[in-house]
């Protein structure tokens, strides 16, 4: 039999030596359990808003046919101002996922006055005459879609957008002129409605947040009825341009579906 040489044999002791030093050592600690995966809504959930609207557009008011024509006179101009809006809404909605939601929602617009005086071209000079003033209200439903691109202790900033239409109604017509008053008939006027939104939820509780929105309002245009007396005049006063505002708002929004687990990270 062959005989091993020295330094085999102080190999083999050196191992034996290891393996039982490794046989004497505590067992490895074992790992702590993976913890549960968070939940995250996905459901239905009822909220609320209220504000206020600055405008971004004036009306550009027409009046047709032109009450005065010829070589006295000449297209009557407005320069009409509109004063801000009041707000408030009620709606519902689906979060689909944690980082998309969709809602419905019907506003109600309400405060503001449109003011102005047209401007009459007679024999090449402008005289400003007659003085017209309305009360502007407006029902607007929406359909709303938000992205929420990351939440953050509490806080999601999103970005949004919908569409959906608008019912303008002017009321309390009058115009007024040196030694005559008249007015005109109220008018309502629906039109189409887009809107364009950034803002950010905060989680008051697990159920309820707070809204803190912008939102740029494209609303659709306004008119009276016809006037009752107004000299030379039976045709409507009109908006030529879309209305537009710049509303702040401030809602809550209560979540009324069940948490789910979302899904492990692999």
């Amino acid at each position: 039999m062959a005989r091993l040489g020295p330094l085999a044999c102080a190999a083999i002791a050196a191992a034996s030596c290891g393996w039982a030093k490794a046989a004497d050592l505590p067992a490895a600690p074992s790992l702590p359990p993976a913890s549960p995966a968070e939940e995250e809504f996905s459901g239905w959930y009822l909220r609320g808003d209220v504000g206020g609207g600055v405008n971004a557009a004036a009306p550009k008011l027409e009046i047709a046919p032109a009450p005065l024509a010829g070589p006295i006179a000449t297209q009557a101009v407005f320069s009409p101002s509109l004063s801000p809006f009041g707000m408030v809404d009620v709606g519902a909605g689906y979060q689909a996922t944690s980082w998309f939601r969709a809602d419905a929602t019907i506003e109600y617009r309400f405060g503001a006055s449109v003011r102005s005086g047209p401007t009459y071209a007679w024999a090449g000079s402008a005289q400003t005459g007659d003085a017209f003033r309305a009360d502007v209200a407006s029902f607007v439903g929406l359909v709303n879609g938000y992205v929420t691109p990351v939440a953050w202790y509490g806080f999601s900033p999103f970005l949004g957008a919908g569409v959906g239409f608008a019912d303008n109604r002017l009321s309390s017509v009058s115009v007024s002129r040196p030694g005559w008053n008249g007015g005109f008939a109220s008018g309502s006027r629906i039109s189409f409605a887009w809107s364009a939104m950034a803002g950010v939820d905060y989680d008051l509780t697990a159920r309820l947040k707070l809204e803190l929105s912008y939102r740029y309002l494209s609303y659709g245009t306004v008119a009276t009825g016809g006037s009752d007396g107004y000299p030379g005049l039976a045709g409507p006063i009109s908006s030529r341009n879309r209305l537009a505002s710049n509303d702040f708002r401030l809602g809550l929004i209560y979540l009324i579906g069940e948490a789910s687990p979302a899904a492990a990270p692999d």
